[in-house]
């Protein structure tokens, strides 16, 4: 039980910390509402699922053990954040409104895309499986059996999806403030940036 306590105490720290999961919940639900931030928030909690049954199998260690798998992943992740980031650029230009009524609807109907953009976003993210990789084996004593293991991997997508969910349910409550061009442009430009400055990050 130590050993789990101190596994959640850590997690909860790496949950809080600001990244690519948390900016694409964020402008999900600015754009469409918290029901698809939500969405885009279990994508994300699907993503660790994946990550840590990966990790549980030895899959992620493919991650250290081989160069090129580890640079194609993260080349991939760099695309797909830099994609993002392009996307909200470009809708700071045209001066989109994040909070518009037309997104709202679009939002609450299109669960489905949200919770795409949110896995895809969470096993995009190299560093989530090395999260896994470095951090996991820590907690996880050679006599450890199936049951704390699985533990771990339920709790850390729980975690992640209550964090995120959290998010999304802030960024909804700023949607008022977010129905001005002025407003919407710079929210847009810096998810816009910062998406891009993480994919930049990610591929070098």
């Amino acid at each position: 039980m130590s050993t789990y306590l101190a596994f959640v105490g850590t997690a909860t720290g790496a949950v809080l910390m600001p990244g690519p999961d948390m900016l694409v919940v964020l402008r999900t639900a600015l754009t469409g509402g918290t029901r698809a931030g939500t969405w885009a928030a279990a994508g994300a909690a699907a993503g660790n699922l994946v990550w840590g049954t990966a990790t549980m199998l030895g899959a992620t260690a493919l991650l250290t053990a081989s160069a090129a798998a580890f640079t194609l992943l993260k080349l991939a992740g760099a695309v797909y954040l830099a994609w993002l980031g392009t996307q909200a650029l470009r809708a700071a230009r045209r001066g989109d409104l994040l909070a518009g009524q037309a997104d709202e609807r679009a939002g609450r109907a299109d669960s489905t895309h949200a919770f795409r953009r949110g896995i895809a976003s969470d096993l995009a993210n190299v560093k989530v499986g090395l999260f896994w990789t470095a951090l996991v084996p820590q907690f996880l004593p050679a006599n450890s059996g199936a049951l704390l293991p699985a533990a771990i991997v339920a709790t850390m997508a729980t975690l992640v999806f209550a964090g995120l969910a959290g998010y999304a349910l802030l960024a909804t409550r700023l949607r008022a403030a977010l129905r001005r061009s002025s407003v919407s442009r710079t929210a847009n430009a810096t998810i816009g940036a910062l998406l891009i400055a993480l994919a930049t990050k990610l591929a070098s």
